[in-house]
């Protein structure tokens, strides 16, 4: 068990970051499927990674995401001159530092991997394919899981423990996909960084971590905790395993946003993963039937589509499968989205119902 809090970024959209990307009117292109001269904030970039210092979208600033498009073909640094890329030594060694761009006798390719419209559209038919054949499979589990979270009356959570614990957390152990700290290491994060040439129909869903307490978010989530607060919550989480709090500046800090209530009690759901209690039965279930079908999927699909391992390749892929999963699950009426993901004005309190803790028993002294 780690022996720090450490935060966790799972699916994040590097909106967050909100960093300006600016594409010269040199290399503005008039063809509307080419990856040169497309604006970053156009992509669908998502980060599996965990980082102590900088996110890896933190190192896109400038036109530093141009420099990144120009070498997804390898090139020296004439090639940005003949497109008319401004540049600089310290925006390509600042690339090198966050492990985007690699260089080799003084041949650029960028690391991260960058996908085309024709391949994004690929990529989703396939997950929609995948996710059309394996739902039949996890349905009953899905259902019953649904019950089991509603008897332990979380039902105002089922949707974000269905996406953010389920699909988007407890699939990600070293028996299903891995996790992001087994991921390799680029220097200031770890995991992996990648964009797909536009975003789906929906909003863009994710999860926070802050050591065991988790939050569930979208692009329109109007309500944000910040995260000192959550991570001095989370302190006294791992102090108590989920008891109730006593840490009186803490419970004032986060008086009002629907974690505790004025006595330090939690009120939001507390789950014990592997206990071997229902819920967490069905999750593992779910989670290795998910794991194992997407891997025996990807076991050639990284190199079709030229990424740089079967590891990386699965989490790309992953990826796509889970907002399918989630859109299958709306569509059947058996989750749906709270308001507060929505943005719309429920107020603050709400913030509690997109957010849970994990224990997990196996790490017990």
């Amino acid at each position: 068990m780690l022996n720090r809090i450490v935060t966790l970024i799972f699916c994040v959209s590097v909106t967050i970051a909100a960093i300006a990307q600016t594409t010269p009117d040199s290399i503005s292109t008039q063809e509307p499927n080419a990856i040169m001269g497309r604006p970053y904030k156009s992509f669908d970039t998502t980060s599996f990674c965990s980082y102590s210092s900088f996110h890896p979208s933190q190192y896109i600033t400038d036109n530093n995401w141009d420099i990144l498009c120009a070498f997804i073909q390898p090139g020296t640094v004439t090639k940005l001159d003949s497109l008319g890329i401004p540049y600089n030594k310290s925006q390509i060694r600042l690339l090198e530092v966050g492990d985007l761009l690699s260089s080799d006798k003084g041949v650029y390719t960028t690391s991260m991997k960058i996908f085309d419209k024709s391949e994004t559209e690929n990529i989703r038919q396939q997950s929609k394919e995948f996710v059309d054949s394996i739902f039949p499979v996890i349905e009953p589990e899905m259902r019953q899981l649904i019950s089991d979270f509603a008897k332990a009356g979380y039902a105002k959570q089922t949707y974000s423990l269905i996406f953010s614990y389920l699909l988007d957390l407890y699939i990600w152990d070293e028996e299903q996909l891995g996790s992001p700290l087994n991921c390799e290491d680029h220097g200031t994060w770890s995991g992996v960084y990648w964009a797909m040439f536009e975003s789906r129909s929906h909003d863009k869903v994710g999860t926070n971590g802050y050591g065991p307490v988790h939050q569930n978010w979208t692009d329109n989530l109007g309500y944000w905790l910040s995260s000192g607060k959550l991570l001095s919550f989370a302190r006294e989480v791992m102090k108590t395993k989920g008891n109730r709090i006593e840490n009186q500046e803490v419970i004032d800090a986060i008086t009002g946003w629907g974690l505790t209530d004025e006595k330090g009690n939690i009120l939001i759901p507390i789950l014990h993963k592997n206990n071997n209690d229902n819920i967490d039965n069905l999750c593992r279930s779910i989670t290795i039937q998910l794991s194992d079908a997407v891997k025996k999927y990807c076991s050639t699909w990284n190199k079709v589509h030229n990424i740089s391992s079967e590891r990386v390749g699965q989490i790309i892929f992953y990826h796509e499968v889970m907002w399918d999963l989630i859109d299958t699950l709306e569509s059947k009426g058996m989750v749906a989205m709270p308001a507060i993901l929505k943005g719309e004005e429920v107020g603050k309190q709400h913030f509690g119902d997109i957010c849970f803790i994990v224990i997990d028993d196996s790490e017990k002294d």
